[in-house]
């Protein structure tokens, strides 16, 4: 099926009760500001719909105006966050809902009867999957972020190479193989996105918990598992974290032959920080960052 765009500058709360109760299986909404005494009933009828319903709004004093509201709804099945931000100057300023991973509702309309004094706009893009998992995959860190760390996560420094203009990221990089007690060992490295020049932050890291959660967050079965799985990761890596250093990733090295019987060996990405996004590659080719720890077992 064809994409299809509309684009609408009045009649914008009409536009999100019409294709809101359209939904099949799922809406997740990010909007910064939410009326939820206005939306009250339509989030009603998707729960009562069997529609998995998720909300994220900014941490304010509007939004927690209708905590009533928010907490029957929650009391109701929906999963509704309240994002602080550590800077009150900033927000969650998003305003786009994804419905059954297919619809797009995105623009300038906060979901709140003031917006409706001001000049907005709203665009309404159905049948587009890629689209949609971009939002998807915007709204899920959302809701896997914490306001504590939030401003650390956020901090990132340039590259120092002439002309390079990139970014520095802090990748704990574990070697291939396992001790017999099921440890990885790794080094924290600070590399950059753009020219790959690195340094070395920390040496002989070794830790036995971050292997198994790797593992499981990465076939995890929901994304409740997940959510989980990825704080419990984000608590382990605050050991090795100070006020001027943080953790953006975590990768491990892999060697052996690829289909022509060449040796290869790269740094795979295994897990990021919620900021991290694109500006890292799922895979270092070509590099091991030098983390080589002879233990005695590879799996």
């Amino acid at each position: 099926m064809s994409v299809k765009v509309k684009v609408h500058f009045e009649n914008h709360s009409q536009i999100i009760h019409e294709i809101l109760t359209e939904a099949k299986t799922e809406v997740c909404i990010a909007v910064a500001w939410i009326n939820f005494k206005v939306y009250l009933g339509l989030f009603e009828k998707l729960i009562s719909s069997n529609i998995k319903l998720r909300i994220i709004c900014s941490d304010c004093n509007a939004n927690r105006s209708h905590q009533i509201q928010i907490d029957w709804l929650i009391g109701k099945g929906a999963k509704i966050k309240l994002l602080k931000m550590p800077n009150g100057r900033n927000h969650m300023h998003h305003k786009f809902a994804v419905v059954d991973d297919d619809t797009l509702i995105n623009g300038s309309f906060n979901w709140s009867p003031n917006a409706t004094k001001s000049f907005e706009n709203l665009t309404v893009i159905k049948n587009c999957p890629n689209e949609a998992r971009k939002f998807k995959e915007e709204f899920e860190r959302l809701l896997k972020v914490k306001t504590a760390s939030i401003k650390a996560l956020q901090k990132v420094n340039k590259c120092k190479q002439k002309g390079c203009g990139g970014e520095l990221f802090n990748i704990l990089v574990f070697s291939e193989k396992y001790s017999k007690y099921y440890e990885l060992t790794g080094d924290l490295v600070r590399v950059c996105n753009s020219c790959e020049e690195y340094s070395r932050v920390k040496e002989d890291i070794v830790n036995n918990q971050l292997p198994i959660l790797l593992q499981s967050y990465n076939g995890a079965a929901d994304e409740y598992e997940e959510d989980v799985l990825y704080g419990l990761i984000a608590d382990q890596l605050s050991g090795y974290m100070n006020k001027k250093e943080t953790v953006h990733a975590i990768g491990r090295v892999a060697t052996g032959l690829d289909g022509f019987d060449n040796d290869y060996i790269q740094t795979n990405i295994l897990w990021k920080n919620v900021f991290v996004g694109t500006r890292l590659p799922d895979c270092f080719e070509d590099k091991s960052f030098d983390v080589f720890y002879d233990n005695s077992y590879t799996l």
